[in-house]
């Protein structure tokens, strides 16, 4: 899979140079960012940060809705904005890591084909972002989820990799996917998210002690983010269910 970020490091490099990483949005400022930044997209189309910051408020925004259509609409918009955002600056990091975040996002919402035909994008525009900037922690995390959800998926999505794939992707695994969190986690060590995703995967692998220690960790950072209240929950409630199966596991051994 990784075997054609060399070529595409190149192409990024001859592109042109890295847009610096965005600043972490505050849960209260979403509403106005996306006013602000919508008026700076309507007023000049060809403003690349203007376009991928709006996906990324996009993306922030429909994390936080409960309406399933409201959600998806927010997912569709981002999509649009990530998208012009390529085509303005193919050769920078932050255009393909927010159109690999929010077609990942809008995945999530869909079924079937369409979900499958969405996960390839999803790992083509991750490892694009990357080839642009290794230290991308974000895309490594993009690529951790697409390995856990391709290594686990249901036999009806199978069949449907089978059409868009030529078969179930090869080489996605749940150990790659820690290989991603982790190096996501060596870059940037204080995003809740990353500990939180390496968390789950290591449930998935019923490595339940390890799973536990990451979601202590989350809940450990300063909240950065404008889902790391969510986040935490979700550690919370993990390290309950966590805690349950290591008793029951202990269980089995005194027995």
């Amino acid at each position: 899979m990784r075997s054609r970020i060399p070529f595409l490091a190149l192409m990024c490099a001859l592109a042109g140079a890295i847009i610096p990483a965005p600043a972490a949005a505050v849960p209260g400022d979403l509403a106005a960012e996306r006013t602000a930044l919508t008026a700076a997209v309507q007023a000049n189309p060809g403003d690349y940060a203007a376009q991928w910051n709006l996906a990324r408020v996009l993306i922030d925004l429909g994390n936080l809705e409960a309406d399933g259509g409201r959600k998806q609409a927010l997912y569709d918009e981002a999509v649009t904005h990530a998208r012009a955002a390529v085509a303005l600056q193919p050769g920078d990091t932050w255009g393909h890591h927010y159109l690999a975040a929010s077609v990942g996002k809008l995945a999530l919402t869909v079924g079937g084909k369409r979900k499958i035909e969405l996960s390839k994008e999803v790992r083509d525009e991750a490892e694009k972002a990357i080839a642009c900037d290794p230290d991308n922690d974000r895309s490594h995390h993009i690529l951790g989820r697409w390995n856990r959800e391709v290594a686990h998926l249901s036999p009806v999505l199978k069949l449907a990799a089978k059409v868009v794939y030529g078969g179930v992707p090869q080489g996605a695994s749940d150990e790659k996917a820690v290989a991603e969190f982790k190096e996501a986690i060596r870059i940037n060590p204080q995003h809740v998210n990353h500990h939180l995703e390496l968390g789950i995967t290591y449930m998935e692998m019923k490595q339940f002690e390890a799973a536990i220690a990451e979601f202590e960790t989350a809940l450990a950072l300063p909240d950065a983010d404008p889902n790391d209240a969510a986040y935490k929950a979700e550690a919370r409630e993990n390290i309950r269910i966590c805690e349950k199966k290591v008793d029951r596991q202990n269980d089995k051994r005194r027995h």
